[in-house]
């Protein structure tokens, strides 16, 4: 009891600072009185965050703003450093609903097709092959319906031999790798191409997987892509990606 009552009255006494070396120390915790900040609007899509900026319905003076591109699925937007514990305040942030994506994943025939169809781009560039999708989607639909189908891997390309008869085969080579533009950031921007190794195995059936092979680089393509875009539609804003 008698420790339990210094306690409380050590807790109530004013901390006490002291120098060494040079380097003031507290005998207690102390927390900073930041600066009173907003609750941070959410929104999903680039759309919602231009109209709350052209809109300016909380009056905020637009030369001490500045739109943040923090990944290729959230952008905020945030005010100047304030007060003396330097805070921002970030006003609205557009957070991205993230398809699930079939990568990294061995599926069926039946399940790739349709996360395929349902989750990928054709690519807007015209100086890329919009046709790999749909070489994707035609192999599947050659192998799945076999009886009988055996592979050859040498650790690059895969080789499945389909039995199209009595004494005769076609030995099919998987399209790799393969460019693909699935939906990974804002629909408001073009979906960045990347590649992708495309692998099947029978197991059950014949099974599909795909595996980013870009090392991430259409991260830093989808943020120029949010930065380009938010530039043209609020044109002044500051925008750091």
């Amino acid at each position: 009891m008698l420790k339990a009552l210094y306690q409380a009255i050590r807790g109530d006494a004013a901390p006490v600072i002291v120098n060494v070396n040079d380097r003031p120390y507290s005998d207690k915790q102390l927390l900073p009185v930041h600066t009173p900040a907003p609750a941070t609007l959410q929104v999903r899509t680039l759309t919602a965050l231009v109209d709350y900026v052209t809109a300016n319905v909380d009056n905020l003076a637009a030369e001490k703003l500045f739109l943040h591109v923090e990944s290729p699925g959230s952008v905020s937007l945030q005010s100047a450093l304030l007060g003396d514990f330097d805070d921002r305040k970030v006003y609205i942030r557009a957070k991205l609903d993230q398809l699930t994506l079939p990568i990294n994943e061995w599926l069926d025939a039946e399940a790739f097709t349709i996360a395929l169809q349902a989750c990928f781009d054709e690519p807007e560039d015209p100086n890329l092959d919009p046709t790999d999708k749909r070489l994707v989607l035609k192999y599947i639909s050659s192998v799945s319906a076999v009886v009988e189908t055996g592979t050859a891997d040498d650790g690059i390309t895969q080789a499945v031999s389909v039995k199209t008869g009595i004494a005769s085969k076609a030995v099919s080579v998987l399209p790799n790798p393969v460019m693909l533009c699935p939906f990974r950031t804002f629909t408001e921007v073009e979906q960045p191409p990347s590649r992708f190794i495309f692998r099947c195995r029978q197991k059950e059936g014949m099974q599909f997987l795909l595996t980013e092979a870009d090392g991430g680089a259409w991260r830093a393509e989808a943020m120029k892509n949010i930065k380009e875009f938010m530039e043209k539609a609020v044109p002044g804003l500051n925008v750091i990606a």
